[in-house]
């Protein structure tokens, strides 16, 4: 068994990975690429990512991957191993690994996301006394759910820019309780404006910045993420209208691709909202703190 680490993949090993992911989902039946992050994959990142990689003759049959979306210290885990070679002690290797990945990077909170469907991986938290600490849902935009709604005629979606990162870092603050000088928060904004896949958008209410959405490009699906309106523009339909918009357009730029995003369990408002718009539940994951 050959491994490497790395945090930046050539065009190979990355379609390498996206053949593993098909190989491993035909044979369970369930979504784990909304937990690899693709597209973070893809472009690298060597702060917030680390990648292990497994080999056997040559051929990927393993792979885990080490994320940090904001925080480098907080790290989500998450892996896949080909069906064929599954109960060899592959995975359990590639975590010993994560754990000095880990320690290197002094990281004080690790998770484990575990598809809702994989026993396999919810019995491996168990067996490493993980705690559990949330699901999140993964929802899906269905046309014949989509309830039309009548965007407000005053509102204006925006892409940012470099020049935008303020206006963007602003909206963070007020919507997620975020500190404004958070240099962290700052980086990744400024991390996703420059790079290829990713889109952050903020919406205007006659020139006044009211919300903000990240669009992040997958290999089948477009993701919305962090997405927020300012507290005091609650309650007034732009939620709603925001989303219409955003789907109108993705449908006309990428027709045969589907929309997809994560949402709480517990966030029942934001899960109504969704609905509303035409999206359903077709996937979760379960999140564990690793000791």
């Amino acid at each position: 068994m050959e491994i490497t680490k790395t945090n930046c993949l050539s065009k190979e090993e990355y379609q390498e990975v996206v053949s593993l992911l098909k190989i491993c989902e035909r044979h369970d039946s369930f979504d784990i690429g909304a937990c690899l992050h693709l597209s973070m994959i893809q472009k690298g990142d060597d702060q917030h990512l680390d990648i292990i990689l497994t080999r056997e003759k040559k051929e990927l049959v393993g792979f885990l991957g080490l994320y940090s979306f904001v925080d480098p210290k907080k790290v989500e885990l998450t892996g896949m191993i080909h069906p064929s070679y599954r109960n060899q002690g592959k995975f359990s290797r590639l975590l010993e690994l994560a754990k000095q990945i880990t320690r290197a990077r002094d990281a004080n909170e690790v998770l484990l996301v575990c598809p809702l469907k994989s026993d396999a991986a919810i019995h491996l938290a168990s067996k490493m006394e993980a705690t559990y600490m949330y699901t999140e849902f993964t929802m899906e935009y269905k046309g014949i759910y989509h309830k039309k709604y009548n965007c407000p005629v005053n509102m204006s979606i925006n892409k940012a820019g470099l020049a935008e990162s303020h206006v963007i870092m602003k909206l963070f603050s007020e919507g997620f309780d975020v500190a404004p000088e958070d240099e962290n928060v700052k980086r990744l904004i400024e991390s996703n404006l420059t790079k290829l896949g990713y889109e952050l958008i903020f919406v205007q209410i006659d020139n006044n910045p009211i919300a903000t959405i990240t669009i992040s490009e997958e290999e089948e699906s477009m993701y919305l993420s962090a997405f927020t309106v300012t507290p005091s523009q609650r309650g007034n339909g732009y939620g709603r209208g925001i989303l219409e918009m955003i789907i109108r357009d993705l449908m006309v730029r990428y027709p045969q691709k589907s929309i997809r995003l994560h949402v709480n369990v517990k966030n029942e408002g934001a899960i109504r909202l969704y609905e509303k718009t035409g999206f359903r539940i077709v996937d979760g994951f379960d999140y564990y703190l690793a000791k």
